[in-house]
């Protein structure tokens, strides 16, 4: 059997198990073996457990749950709520600042999770109520929930960017730093989009009537929910870019941190304990099962030579270098609407690197495009992950059309972002450079 057919057999598998709707992991997984079967027979069985086996003992696979289980916890004892009462407190007496407020929550819960879901469902519970009883637009209510939700897979810590860094064999301390930046800057550019709406058009978002307002003394007093949310955050990313520990530990010092945290709140019981645990088990666990089929596919790909087909094809095009790269965005920008960003790393990474690296690309500054290519995806309608996210927790005033028109001028924004940093680099690697020296 020719490598193209079989790289044809792995590909129609995996299509026809998305036309069905099947569980990712069995499709990737059942893909794999069947192409196995007909290309190395039954002996390739033993191929897949050897795989399945590398993953069990990864041990930067180890920061997955132990992330999962601070970003549950969290929520479990109202760190967002806290920190939703203080934004209320400083910036409700400004027009948009509510919204704007919610960006800077969904930023620091982005520092706090790594998960896009955290950030747009306890905010959806928590602001958006609070922001349409306040007679602000739905457009203007919405979007930055959603746009905010989404830097949970940029800004550290990223479990997306601990897959990539073990499938690219790329330091995730590094990764790490080199999200910070462009998160920022994203969070930045929603900033400017709703102070400067909401001071062209006021009626978007109005102010908070005088008598609603707080005095010094009780937004001082509100602000006593950052603390937690700064020290937990400052603990976890200072501990990796000191050079203390690696994103492995960290990731059980946050664990801890978030567990104090729920002692802080008086909120810590053996019930919630056991909650969490078991919420961050059925995440954590669908994550692996997604990664062990993906170990399975990626391995048949490789040994029956697809990547080399697929790379002599592309750089047979002789396009110019950014021309590849805008290429691959694409592809990931119509993937992301049809499956996970685990699912695409497995697939696409093989393929990928290679090019990437016989054209003299940093990995880090890829990995960035690739994550900011994923929150677009995640965003745009009508099969953007995030939107169904919000859909589930929204009033029932919320239409879906209402959801799919507030996150556009949103998208535009990531674009730019996107933008910004495919042409100029250092924004994913000055800090990296700085914190870990040149490589």
């Amino acid at each position: 059997m020719t490598a193209w057919l079989a790289t044809g057999i792995l590909f129609g598998g995996l299509i026809v198990g998305l036309l069905l709707a099947l569980p990712m992991a069995f499709t990737l997984a059942s893909s794999a073996i069947i192409t196995a079967l007909f290309v190395m027979g039954p002996n390739a069985l033993a191929l897949f457990a050897t795989n399945i086996w590398a993953v069990m003992v990864k041990l930067s696979f180890v920061a997955i749950p132990l992330f999962i289980f601070m970003a549950c916890m969290l929520e479990k004892i109202g760190v967002a709520e806290a920190l939703y009462d203080a934004m209320h407190q400083w910036l409700g007496s400004l027009r948009g600042g509510l919204a704007m407020g919610t960006v800077i929550i969904c930023t620091v819960i982005a520092a706090m999770s790594g998960v896009v879901a955290t950030g747009v469902v306890t905010m959806g519970i928590i602001a958006l109520p609070i922001m349409l009883q306040k007679k602000y637009s739905k457009s203007i209510a919405i979007g930055p929930i959603l746009a905010g939700g989404a830097l949970g897979t940029l800004i550290p810590p990223s479990v997306s960017f601990i897959i990539y860094g073990v499938l690219t064999k790329t330091s995730i301390g590094r990764l790490f730093a080199g999200g910070l930046i462009p998160g920022l800057v994203l969070s930045s550019l929603y900033l400017s989009y709703i102070a400067i709406s909401c001071w062209l058009k006021p009626e978007l978002a109005p102010a908070l009537p005088k008598a609603e307002r707080s005095s010094f003394k009780g937004k001082v007093a509100s602000s006593r929910g950052l603390i937690l949310p700064i020290l937990l955050i400052t603990a976890v990313l200072g501990s990796i870019f000191a050079g203390i520990a690696s994103p492995t530990e960290s990731a059980a010092v946050g664990a801890f941190g978030a567990i104090l945290c729920g002692v802080v709140h008086r909120k810590l019981s053996w019930s919630l304990l056991k909650e969490t645990c078991y919420r961050a088990i059925l995440v954590s666990g669908m994550v692996m099962w997604i990664m062990f089929g993906a170990f399975c596919f990626t391995s048949v790909f490789i040994s029956t030579g697809g990547p080399e087909i697929i790379k002599g094809f592309i750089l047979g095009l002789e396009l110019s270098p950014i021309s590849y790269i805008l290429m691959m965005m694409l592809s990931y920008f119509i993937l992301g609407c049809l499956v996970d960003e685990t699912t695409m790393l497995f697939v696409t990474i093989p393929v990928y690197m290679p090019i990437l690296i016989s054209l003299g690309f940093d990995p880090v500054w890829f990995g960035v495009l690739f994550i900011i290519s994923m929150q677009i995806a995640y965003l745009t309608p009508p099969f953007g992950w995030s939107l169904f996210y919000m859909r589930g927790v929204a009033p029932p005033t919320v239409k879906i059309s209402d959801i799919y028109r507030s996150i556009l001028p949103f998208i535009g924004l990531q674009w730019i972002g996107l933008l910004l940093v495919l042409f100029f680099p250092q924004l994913a690697l000055w800090l990296p450079d700085i914190v870990f020296g040149l490589k």
